[in-house]
């Protein structure tokens, strides 16, 4: 489900803002993810993400038990970005070098993200205050990256295109060369973090794939 912010302050103005039950869901989680960015999961209450949301504690509480169900439910959106579910597809075809260079492009798109910058930074800070989110942050996030990758590793070498005996491994390594300093760039950035530029990436994912493709007996064609 793709956000639409309803901004609070039309909400509040004159009658009662008439929502359907996505908008209004979409409307809590993009409050809820302004109010974790600008004072952190422990310092966000129902109260403050109601009140940025521009509706009433009640009706918060009506979609959402507590916070923790919303920063699930919010990770869980991120999760499905279209450029990330489409590692889950089947239906892939092309010269396993091209495969390799899309999935790893679409997940360098996801991981170094602004919007997803922020929730790894929000986690590391509350990791040691809330573990259950960090737990949450970690299965929705890299890891959830990770075992889309590895799946589509495993399809592909199961069709014969790439030799790979350990999918999950592989792209834990792979993963973790693509996005390097990179991703701690983003994280350390002090201004809200821009995409790297487009040919940084692409010259990182023609280096993996150079250093890969004789083990992984990858063909160009």
């Amino acid at each position: 489900m793709e956000l639409t912010k309803v901004p609070a302050e039309k909400a509040r103005l004159g009658r009662p803002q008439v929502l359907s039950d996505d908008e209004r869901i979409a409307q809590i989680l993009t409050a809820a993810g302004e109010v974790f960015k600008r004072i952190g999961y422990s310092g966000a209450t129902m109260e403050k993400i109601a009140a940025e949301a521009g509706m009433s504690k009640r009706t918060l509480y009506q979609n959402f038990p507590d916070k923790l169900a919303l920063l699930s439910a919010l990770l869980k959106c991120c999760d499905s970005n279209p450029l990330l579910q489409s590692l889950a597809e089947e239906d892939f075809s092309g010269p396993a070098c091209d495969v390799l260079r899309r999935s790893l492009y679409e997940i360098a798109g996801h991981i170094l993200a602004p919007s997803q910058t922020c929730l790894t930074r929000l986690a590391m800070v509350e990791a040691p205050n809330s573990p259950e989110m960090s737990r949450l942050f970690y299965e929705n996030a890299l890891g959830g990256v990770v075992a889309f990758f590895a799946r589509r590793l495993r399809l592909m070498a199961e069709r014969g295109m790439i030799r790979c005996e350990d999918p999950d491994r592989v792209a834990d390594f792979l993963i973790g060369a693509l996005i390097g300093h990179v991703h701690l760039r983003q994280l350390t950035n002090a201004q809200d973090p821009l995409p790297p530029a487009c040919d940084e990436i692409v010259a990182r994912i023609e280096a993996l794939i150079a250093l890969v493709a004789p083990a992984m007996q990858l063909a160009e064609a």
